[in-house]
Parts: C-alpha cells; sequence; structure tokens
C-alpha cells in the first residue's frame, strides 16, 4: 500500500465530504434499492424475515468511512464521488471502476444502510482499527434489534473477483492473505 496516495485521497475526500454531524433524517441516495437487492441476493429468507419488522426504514444512506474512522457527509451516488475524486489517477488505475479505484488506493470503505434493515460495507484492504470501531459503533445504532452487517471485499483484479459475508466479526477475522 502506498500510504501518501493513501493519506493524500483521505484528504482530497474528506475535503470533498466533510464529516458528518448527525445522522440525517432525510436520505438523498439515488439507487435506494441497492440495500435491498444486496441483502435479498445473499439470504433471501432472512431478507424476507428482516421485512416483517415494522421499525424497518427502507430509505438507504450512502457514505465513506475515511481511514481515521470518521464518516462522510451522505452521498447521493457513489460514481460521480469517485470520479471526482481519481480523476488525476487515470494512469494509477487497476480498473475501469472509479470506486473500486479509490476503494483500492485509498483504503476508504464504502457504506450503505437502511435503520434497522441492514448495514453494506465495502472495500478491497483490510480496514483500519479506527475503521473497524466505527463499524461496531454504526451496527449499533442502526441496527439495535433487527437487521444485518453485510459485507464484500472486493480483489483489486476485478468486480467480478470478491468475498463477502454477514456480521462484522468474520471481516475482522478474514484471512486477508486470501486477498491477491
Amino acid at each position: 500500500m502506498n500510504y501518501d496516495l493513501c493519506d493524500l485521497l483521505n484528504r482530497k475526500l474528506e475535503n470533498a465530504y466533510d464529516h458528518l454531524d448527525e445522522f440525517p433524517n432525510k436520505s438523498i441516495t439515488k439507487n435506494q434499492d441497492y440495500v435491498d437487492n444486496f441483502f435479498e441476493q445473499m439470504n433471501p429468507e432472512l431478507y424476507m424475515t428482516t421485512l416483517e419488522d415494522p421499525s424497518v426504514d427502507h430509505q438507504v444512506y450512502s457514505f465513506w468511512l475515511y481511514r481515521n474512522g470518521k464518516i462522510s457527509k451522505q452521498l447521493s451516488d457513489f460514481e460521480t464521488s469517485a470520479k471526482r475524486i481519481v480523476k488525476e489517477l487515470a494512469n494509477l488505475s487497476y480498473s475501469n471502476n472509479p470506486v473500486l479505484d479509490l476503494l483500492y488506493f485509498s483504503g476508504v470503505i464504502k457504506i450503505s444502510l437502511s435503520l434497522n434493515k441492514a448495514i453494506v460495507v465495502e472495500c478491497c484492504i483490510r480496514p483500519s482499527l479506527d475503521q473497524m470501531l466505527t463499524l461496531k459503533d454504526l451496527e449499533r445504532m442502526i441496527l439495535p434489534n433487527n437487521g444485518v452487517a453485510i459485507w464484500r471485499i472486493y480483489e483489486r483484479k476485478g468486480k467480478n473477483n470478491f468475498y463477502e459475508d454477514f456480521d462484522l466479526e468474520k471481516l475482522h477475522s478474514f484471512k486477508w492473505s486470501k486477498i491477491k
């Protein structure tokens, strides 16, 4: 990992999207069915059981989780956000996907969540301790009684190579040597 590049990209992200002061009341995320599609694809039975709970909020909120464990302000679209930050990295690209390039080069984590339903965590490299602690705090706050934390780790080689599972404890204990 190139720590200078990682720090530079994290600073650029923080300057562009600042930090979350308080949780928003309304979602501005464009892709409102993202969490539902992700959750239903992984475990349809658990998804249906979770939807039966009356406390489930169907709004989807999207954020970046910086390496220092701070959360960005709400995003409307990850793709647009990533393009804005990585436009100068054209010669360093591993893929034609700016979101994956940003996840890999900056070490940030992509978070999409729906209250009392699910938190979807996506990354390319091992989360820092600050990021893991923030994720555990988010899990306690967003999923107090119901819902699941879902994670996906993308390999550098492409979006079709990934590992995924439920529970943030499994993300922490994942064998990162598998990642190529």
